[in-house]
């Protein structure tokens, strides 16, 4: 009967622990050095590695990737812009890595990790595309 009051109050403590802040090593946890200059990852042991500098001319951003925030190295300068609209075509400029947009009516691009848009493929026949919830999809074409 001790050993499971013990166990409740056990329980009890972890339940009522706050949770782990932000810069908490826990094991494959990824986040920007300070200053924003690289990324660092937690190893087995608990402490944080450099997993690398950021390139010239970027700083590390986090930013949100598939429902979590993750940092990467972005382009610090201002996107040049084409005929008034940014990153409109593969090859260009970009902001945000992971980022996919429409190119064009019926095709999907995205930005990769070196701030460049990278073509992903033309949307199949009778379709376009479209954003659904602010993510680009070939939809039918009604």
């Amino acid at each position: 009967m001790k050993y499971i009051a013990a166990a409740l109050v056990f329980a009890a403590s972890a339940l009522a622990a706050p949770s782990e802040p932000r810069d908490t090593c826990t094991f494959g946890k990824y986040r920007c050095t300070n200053p924003n200059t690289g990324i660092e990852i937690c190893d087995v042991a608990g402490n944080w590695e450099l997993v690398g500098p950021c390139p010239k001319g970027t700083a590390c951003e986090d930013l949100p990737q598939n429902g979590f925030t993750l940092p990467f190295c972005t382009n610090t300068a201002k996107v040049q812009t084409r005929n008034g609209r940014p990153g409109q075509s593969p090859g260009e400029k970009c902001q945000t890595p992971g980022k996919y947009d429409c190119f064009g009516p019926y095709a999907i691009q995205v930005c990769d990790t070196q701030n460049v848009l990278q073509f992903v493929g033309n949307c199949p026949p009778r379709s376009h595309c479209d954003y659904l919830n602010g993510i680009p999809f070939c939809v039918a074409s009604v």
